[in-house]
């Protein structure tokens, strides 16, 4: 099977969800956003630490990882709103990249530039804190952009059997 072929098919994949459909669901997404966004939070934070090339190169798992969680979100935002039936594929990713659209060049930018100040910069305090500066700053952006893909989310599942998606932008219409 070709690489290409199986990105798709990672990236594609719908999670399961064990929750039930609730009569007021934002208290349940609430509690699910905040778990997500620390836990994609952390992840970015632990994986984009490395400095260097290995910094770089961590880039991919790192995205990978978060785009597992936020698709768990995803799905568990339509499990409570009694929408698993209306997840498919087409909305899962547009409901991640709407979102997180700049998230690989961000990941990419934030650690090529630790990696060049690392090499340019002579103090040796300040170049021990870039990577814990970088580390930091990615895994903030995670949380953000965690707290985005569930807005979206909520959004879309809230209105979709109302046919209010047309207002915004079904996916892939």
């Amino acid at each position: 099977m070709n690489l290409h072929l199986k990105l798709k098919d990672y990236f594609s994949e719908i999670p399961n969800s064990e929750l039930s459909p609730l009569d007021n669901p934002d208290e349940k997404i609430k509690r699910l956003t905040e778990a997500a966004a620390l836990k994609a939070a952390v992840v970015s934070a632990t994986l984009s630490a490395p400095g260097g090339v290995v910094g770089i190169i961590s880039s991919l798992p790192d995205l990978a990882a978060i785009w597992r969680i936020q698709a768990q979100l995803v799905a568990d935002i339509a499990a409570v709103y009694g929408k698993l039936g209306y997840l498919t594929k087409e909305s899962l990713v547009w409901c991640l990249c709407k979102q997180s659209g700049f998230q690989i060049a961000r990941d990419i930018a934030v650690r090529a530039g630790t990696h060049l100040l690392l090499k340019k910069t002579p103090l040796k305090t300040f170049t021990r804190a870039i990577p814990v500066l970088g580390a930091v700053s990615s895994g903030a952006y995670a949380a953000f952009d965690t707290y985005g893909v569930a807005k979206i989310a909520k959004t879309y599942f809230s209105n979709v059997e109302n046919r209010e998606i047309s207002q915004i932008q079904a996916p892939f219409k």
